[in-house]
């Protein structure tokens, strides 16, 4: 499954890919700039992308990655941080949204989790921090 991340913080952002490539995900990026993530979504068409809402070029501009991703090729999100509400109010260019801080594993669980939702299945378990859109 390849993983488009878009993240603010650059060292977590890598730390998250290395953690993803060795649970046997496909990470793309890391990326903290807008145009870089959109740029990598089209050039490899990842089957999920987790971002931040909040960059650092300024707030919500996560929601701009998500909304174009969407619009363009598909692709559906999960929202790591960021603005609860605006997250929600966002619900139909994503899977959901988790909750700050989260674990590695925590965040494998809801990658599973949301494997299983574009499937059309229910997880049998939401993980704790995961915020389903369904």
């Amino acid at each position: 499954m390849r993983i488009l991340l878009l993240e603010s913080d650059l060292i977590l952002a890598q730390a998250l890919s290395e953690a993803l490539r060795e649970a046997g995900y496909d990470p793309i990026g890391p990326v903290t700039e807008v145009n870089d993530a959109i740029t990598l979504a089209e050039q490899f068409r990842p089957d999920l992308a987790l971002i931040n809402i909040d960059l650092p070029a300024g707030p919500g501009l996560g929601i701009v990655v998500a909304r174009t991703i969407a619009n363009s090729w598909n692709i559906k999100s999960l929202f790591t941080a960021g603005d609860k509400e605006i997250a929600r109010r966002n619900r139909d260019v994503a899977f959901g949204y988790l909750a700050s801080p989260a674990t590695v594993s925590e965040l494998v669980e809801c990658i599973e989790a949301v494997k299983l939702i574009r499937k059309g299945e229910f997880p049998t378990k939401i993980p704790k921090r995961l915020s389903p859109f369904l």
